[in-house]
């Protein structure tokens, strides 16, 4: 079958660069969905875009819609032919509804019994016939993140739409979109050489589009920016510091990339280094330039979507130097007061409406450090300095420079906590208290920044849990989802011994004690409490999951109570090993048969040895005596192999019982201690999870 490219392109004013990545996924992906769903054969599907024009090429597209074969099932062939062979009126009457001539009927064998088939063959329509609608569908079903109406609602697109290229090989496909109709008529850079330009197929647009400086292609022009920032820091004896979440923003802010170098008086170097870097990177989309021994230089690499020139230099130097003195100017300002002399106007700034000041969440969270540090056995003079850094915690929220760069929280608190003459260790956990940040970031170092980190965000779940503010579906406002995630991987990667349960109950009470509102929004302190636990352990089953646990390993542990995250995820790292390497069919099979008996025991009673009348049953009680002190202790111990390895040994006795002894015998006293006795040793195994819950073994 023939085959030809279509091309489409978008052409709008600037989208925002954030939307891009999604909006090429949406379109590559929902274009495949719809060509295999209109049964046309395509080639490769790929998608580019630059901040003006969303563009998809579908290479190999089969100029007609492949036919439909249909199988239709007739009357037996007994029926539907004489003796003589020639057709029944079953067989005339089949053929007539099924649409396919009589002797065209076809015969086929099934389960013995030979019937007439008709194969109804519908031919595919042409490809050019289908895309004008197939392409007003693909433009409706793109989504964003926030769109504007256009047409009376009926066109919803972030930015004006200002016109539509698309061509079947040299052919238009005709169709009409947000008022515009599509045709041959493209525009180059803005700035550079608009055009307009006439599209004859699409080698030709891509040519010309080259030659009208666009750079369709996003990952080379990413690549071209990196290259080239590399190239113009070389130029200064340094090195450009690339953040990749800019580079992909700024991939997107520009059509031609060329790179702006420029230069920043030398007295701001004084500045801290995180405010040099936030003010560039955040607000300027700049990248910084930094020394081989990683200080920050006097440089700074731009990114115009413009040929640069003198002028367009001391233009960008000129922005980053106003913001640069701004920030000089807070800095200054902020130290002339000591880190401690800001906490008590926490008083009156609000946190929730139901859970008091900051200053309030300051004291809850310098009760929380006070008992985790306590129960971790953390030294005196640890703890003493996380409660001193949970006091200042807070603090710079309220100087001028985290009021004009929010990102700067904590590093602020961090730096004028140092130039108070507090201690550094102080200083550093005031900083990573808010670590980590995000999915991936570093989790805090110290001790003292654990502990903080910690309360800070129990107290935080745990209020908006409290307010009634709970996440649903994908809305997440106040980022619990990312607080909960913290939590979870502070406990797993530190080795902590708080238990989840514990945290959420610590908490609860701090809050019980110290918000005045009695009222709670969600729910009674059990509910709240449950609420917690289910939405922590999710976390957990999600951590478990990146770091490639089988899903029944996860449920498997989780099933019964655990001391903590950290040895929980030990036994089901041992768990899994085991399966990977085919060790645990004995644990497996054994406790397979007792649970299947066991579940039929009634009100639960401890096993009367004197009871025990076969030697079966006899040895398998004994045996569960002598190996449930070592799986007991092994578990204490977290030596889960060993745990596993004992209750392997459990298999022959099992066996043994299982085929000696009538556990369901009619007499009654015999048969519920022999119930009991499985019972105890479901509980046995279930001290190290519900094995019940394994899929499958390797």
């Amino acid at each position: 079958m023939s085959s030809k490219d279509l091309l489409l392109e978008v052409g709008c004013e600037e989208i925002p660069a954030r939307f891009m990545p999604g909006a090429l996924e949406q379109l590559k992906e929902k274009c495949k969905t719809m060509l295999k769903e209109n049964r046309l054969k395509y080639g490769e599907v790929e998608t580019y875009g630059t901040p003006r024009r969303l563009i998809l090429l579908v290479k190999e597209l089969s100029t007609r819609q492949e036919e439909i074969r249909e199988k239709i099932k007739g009357p037996s062939r007994e029926h539907a032919y004489d003796a003589e062979g020639n057709p029944t009126r079953a067989a005339l009457g089949f053929s007539k509804s099924a649409g396919v001539e009589v002797d065209r009927l076809q015969i086929e064998e099934i389960k013995g019994t030979a019937y007439v088939m008709a194969i109804k063959k519908t031919p595919g329509e042409a490809t050019e016939k289908l895309l004008p609608g197939l392409m007003i569908s693909l433009l409706h079903s793109l989504r964003f993140p926030r769109s504007m109406f256009w047409q009376r609602k009926e066109v919803r697109f972030p930015r004006p739409i200002r016109w539509l290229l698309c061509l079947f090989e040299e052919e238009v496909v005709p169709f009409e979109y947000a008022g515009l109709s599509s045709g041959r008529t493209t525009w180059g850079h803005r700035f550079l050489e608009p055009g307009p330009y006439e599209i004859r197929e699409g080698l030709d647009y891509f040519q010309k589009m080259e030659n009208a400086y666009v750079i369709l292609d996003q990952t080379r022009r990413k690549e071209s920016i990196r290259a080239e920032l590399k190239k113009a820091a070389g130029e200064s004896q340094g090195y450009p510091r690339i953040k990749e979440e800019l580079l992909d923003e700024v991939t997107f802010l520009v059509e031609y990339p060329v790179i702006i170098r420029g230069e920043f008086s030398r007295e701001y170097l004084e500045l801290p280094q995180e405010v040099l870097i936030t003010t560039m990177e955040v607000h300027q989309r700049y990248f910084p330039v930094l020394s081989s021994s990683h200080e920050i230089m006097p440089f700074f690499l731009g990114v115009s979507n413009n040929l640069s020139g003198d002028y367009t230099r001391k233009g960008y130097q000129k922005v980053l130097q106003a913001r640069l003195a701004d920030a000089g100017f807070f800095y200054r300002e902020d130290r002339k007061k000591s880190l401690e002399e800001y906490v008590p106007d926490l008083k009156d700034m609000l946190f929730q409406e139901n859970l008091g000041t900051l200053y309030d969440k300051t004291q809850r969270i310098m009760e929380l450090v006070r008992l985790w540090g306590s129960d971790e056995n953390c030294p005196s003079d640890e703890v003493d300095r996380a409660v001193r850094a949970a006091y200042l915690s807070k603090a710079d929220l309220l100087t001028s420079m985290v009021y004009e760069f929010p990102e700067l929280q904590g590093v602020m608190g961090k730096e004028y906590g140092e130039h108070s003459g507090e201690d550094k260790r102080v200083a550093r956990a005031i900083r990573e208290h808010y670590f980590p940040r995000f999915a991936g970031d570093n989790l805090p170092e110290s001790t003292e920044g654990i502990l903080v980190s910690l309360a800070d965000k129990m107290d935080t779940l745990t209020g908006c849990f409290y307010a009634g503010i709970q996440p649903s579906g994908s809305q997440d406002p106040y980022a619990l989802r990312r607080q909960a995630q913290g939590i979870v991987s502070m406990l797993l990667e530190k080795a902590l011994s708080l238990s989840i349960n514990k945290l959420i109950e610590d908490t609860l009470e701090v809050f019980g004690e110290r918000v005045k509102d009695k009222s709670i929004a969600g729910g009674s302190a059990e509910e709240i409490q449950k609420s917690l636990e289910e939405f922590l352990e999710q976390r957990v089953r999600h951590i478990f999951q990146e770091k490639k646990l089988s899903y029944d390993v996860i449920e498997t542990v989780l099933a019964v109570s655990y001391r903590c995250v950290y040895s929980v995820y030990q036994k089901a790292k041992e768990l899994e090993a085991s399966l990977q390497e085919g060790e645990v069919q004995e644990i497996l099979e054994g406790y397979t048969r007792v649970n299947n008996l066991a579940r039929k025991a009634e009100a639960y009673s401890e096993v009367d040895p004197s009871l025990l009348q076969e030697p079966a049953e006899k040895q398998l009680w004994e045996k569960l005596q002598e190996e449930k002190i070592q799986i007991i202790e092994a578990i204490k111990k977290e030596n889960y192999r060993q745990a596993l390895l004992t209750l392997a040994k459990m298999k022959p006795s099992i066996d043994q019982f299982f085929d000696e002894v009538m556990v369901m015998t009619e007499k009654k006293e015999l048969r519920k201690n022999r119930l009991s006795l499985l019972l105890e040793l479901k509980k046995l195994f279930n001290l190290y999870g519900e094995f019940s819950l394994i899929q499958s073994t390797v």
